[in-house]
């Protein structure tokens, strides 16, 4: 207790030095934030920016478009630097669209604070959430609190987290909301699903939550609208060094047009590498002796359907019975469950493997009380992970404040930086650019940063929560589809709605979706292009974010974005196909499409004869009309019926399907097909449930064997 009580006299000493709308000075004066600088321009074209690249002498050249590049490059176009910034992909395509969608103060990095009395762990809490703060503000359209329910598993738990959500809650800047606690029966009423076993209670705080990969777009677009030539899919070959400076200092970049092969000389003044868990290659390229900044975590999630949480609360547990941490998040319609961490070599393909998604799915089972459902692999319809990148632990990392980043100054001169996360990418960029100005002897028309305080992105000036309805009422769009646009795009959302076609019914009056399932519509597509979309998979990840959702609504809907793209960009039929090929790739190697090759129940055999199988197989051939490889369960019972069961067990078929765990929910393949066949016509059922077993006796071994190479708590970044 003595602990708890040191710390809660040093967070109420510091508490009000951080609030949001000002900054106390040393004299004890307020300072109120400098009214931001106008932005200059509309949005320029990718070729205007490819075009000035190689003709402009910058003061700073950014390299890396991901959440802490993208931070970079505003905060020094909004000083009236002349900046540029290249990504060797899209805009945040790496770990920074495949976060956790949390903006979290770091609960865990409190815990540590407070077991450890780490004033480093307790600096990184305050400057999280002080900074959770600042990117609400430059974005409220892309950020909402989320209400996470902490479950109390013993009693003796209740006055330990009390105590620690006072700590948390006392840190946060004026206006977040209290936590409180809540029953075990109110826990139930509110997360039905719940096992009640060992459920004592729960609190209920909150966190912020965003869409990563839009807030990344959007801070490299409003970069580019303050001045900065923004490139993405420019791959950096090579760097340019000053060959009159002793140590060779980096004056710039070649970097090389991915969709074109056009290489482009970019010269700068200062140099910022940015480019995440690979930030050891660039270094490389400036000095090939270099001892290495970054480890790398890698960090995997699944999403799945919406029943696995309520809609306006989710679920984090710090202390899983393995000892690992989980969280069920509501996101955009589904739910969001994470997640796994571990080491992983930064040039393996990013892809989570089945492994990962198998532990995921058995740590939900503990969780979720079978009486009202089964966890099945079925269920998973999207499955990626991301990089973070750890700065290896070192002399100079321990000198810093907060000990999760590293600013490094190169041999030469360029600046590296190791570390950051979503929470921290605004401080980060402010520190990198106060380096390059300092070092390059930069001349900025503003000396301090506002993007803290009064810089706002675009499409936040305008933007209401209740925006939405005058995009129904002036536009004629659908509700869930107008929530969407003012959602995403902020007071943009009506440059969408204008160019949208007409549905061709009396209602909705504009806006043709793209898929009944989802609000994204075909006016976006082509906004996507003006937003520097350039291939399809940048469409389906990151301007709209239907790949991260569910991938087999993304691969359904390739043809038709594929054909607005190549209207609007004068592809070739040739051009198309291979886009729409490479798009498909994407979706099976880095967003979880299951190949049934892949398919965790290949080892179950099939107990029939050849000559049976032939049977069955000609059967599913004739079920399948289309020839798309699946057959609904539907016409499984039909076919059932047409091979003498008067009656289909419907019970045994359930115990059937969640055995053999289907690759789809209401359809099996060939091989499903086979096996559902053999037991429910055949009536053996027990060899499935051997079978699946040993396939969960054998996740459990690897599981043990990948255990040692989970990432410490107090390295993964401190949240969830």
């Amino acid at each position: 207790m003595a602990k708890f009580y040191q710390m809660a006299v040093l967070v109420g000493s510091c508490r009000m030095t951080y609030h949001p709308s000002l900054i106390r000075n040393r004299d004890g004066l307020d300072d109120f934030p400098p009214p931001p600088p106008q932005m200059k321009r509309e949005l320029p074209t990718r070729k205007m920016c490819l075009d000035a690249l190689s003709r402009t002498e910058y003061d700073l050249l950014i390299i890396g478009g991901g959440a802490v590049g993208s931070g970079c490059a505003l905060d020094a176009a909004t000083r009236g630097l002349k900046t540029a910034l290249v990504e060797a992909d899209d805009f945040g395509s790496g770990a920074s669209s495949k976060s956790s969608k949390l903006l979290h103060g770091g609960l865990r990095d409190l815990e540590q604070a407070i077991g450890r009395l780490d004033l480093a762990a307790f600096r990184r809490v305050r400057s999280a959430l002080r900074e959770r703060s600042f990117i609400a503000n430059l974005a409220p359209h892309l950020n909402q609190p989320v209400p996470l329910m902490l479950p109390v598993h013993h009693w003796w738990q209740t006055p330990i987290y009390w105590l620690k959500l006072s700590i948390y809650h006392m840190m946060a800047p004026k206006g977040n909301k209290p936590f409180h606690y809540i029953s075990s029966d109110k826990a139930m009423e509110i997360f039905p699903m719940l096992r009640k076993r060992e459920l004592s209670g729960a609190f209920v705080f909150y966190e912020g939550q965003h869409d990563d990969a839009r807030m990344c777009l959007s801070v490299a677009l409003t970069a580019a609208r303050y001045g900065a030539d923004v490139c993405n899919h420019m791959r950096v070959v090579e760097l340019i060094k000053d060959k009159k400076s002793p140590d060779g200092n980096v004056i710039g970049a070649k970097a090389v047009d991915q969709l074109t092969g056009k290489q482009y000389k970019i010269k700068a003044k200062m140099v910022i590498n940015a480019t995440g868990h690979l930030s050891d290659d660039i270094r490389n390229m400036e000095n090939a002796e270099a001892d290495p900044l970054c480890t790398q975590s890698w960090a995997s999630h699944i999403v799945l359907p919406r029943f696995y949480c309520p809609e306006q609360v989710g679920l984090f547990d710090p202390h899983t019975k393995d000892g690992r941490a989980i969280f069920f998040l509501p996101w955009q319609g589904h739910t969001l469950v994470g997640t796994t961490e571990e080491m992983r070599d930064p040039h393996a393909l990013p892809q989570s493997t089945e492994l990962e998604v198998q532990l995921l799915l058995e740590g939900i089972k503990n969780y979720v009380n079978p009486h009202y459902w089964d966890v099945r692999r079925c269920d998973v319809l999207a499955a990626w992970g991301g990089f973070k990148p750890l700065p290896v632990e070192s002399a100079s990392l321990r000198r810093t404040q907060l000990r999760n980043h590293v600013i490094n100054l190169g041999a030469g001169q360029m600046i590296s930086i190791v570390g950051g996360t979503w929470t921290s990418f605004r401080l980060l960029a402010e520190k990198a650019v106060n380096a390059a100005i300092q070092y390059g002897d930069l001349e900025p028309l503003r000396p301090q940063s506002v993007t803290g305080l009064s810089c706002k992105l675009d499409g936040a000036s305008g933007w209401s929560p209740k925006m939405f309805i005058r995009l129904v009422q002036d536009f004629g769009l659908e509700r869930d589809v107008a929530v969407h646009l003012a959602n995403t795009y902020g007071s943009n959302a009506f440059k969408v709605a204008v160019n949208a076609d007409s549905s061709g019914k009396s209602w909705p009056i504009v806006g043709k979706r793209l898929h009944t399932e989802f609000p994204y519509i075909e006016a976006e597509v082509t906004h996507g292009i003006r937003e520097h979309a350039c291939t399809v998979t940048d469409i389906i990840a990151r301007r709209l974010r239907v790949a991260f959702l569910n991938v087999q609504v993304a691969e359904e809907i390739l043809p038709k974005v594929a054909e607005i793209m190549a209207a609007e960009l004068k592809w070739s039929p040739r051009q198309t196909n291979q886009q729409i090929q490479d798009a498909r790739r994407f979706l099976y190697t880095q967003m979880g499409h299951l190949n049934t090759e892949d398919s965790p129940h290949l080892t179950i055999p099939i107990k029939m004869s050849m000559k049976q199988v032939e049977k069955y197989a000609g059967q599913f051939r004739q079920l399948d009309l289309s020839n798309t490889g699946y057959v609904s369960i539907s016409n499984c019972c039909k076919a059932m019926k047409s091979m003498g069961l008067k009656e289909v067990p419907i019970d045994l078929m359930h115990d059937v399907l969640r055995d053999i765990d289907c690759h789809a929910q209401g359809k099996v393949n060939l091989y499903e097909f086979l096996l559902l066949m053999s037991a429910v016509v055949h009536g053996d059922t027990a060899y499935l449930r051997h079978a699946k077993m040993q396939t969960i006796e054998k996740l459990a071994v690897l599981d043990n064997q990948k255990s040692s190479c989970f990432v410490k708590m107090e390295r993964s970044g401190g949240g969830l």
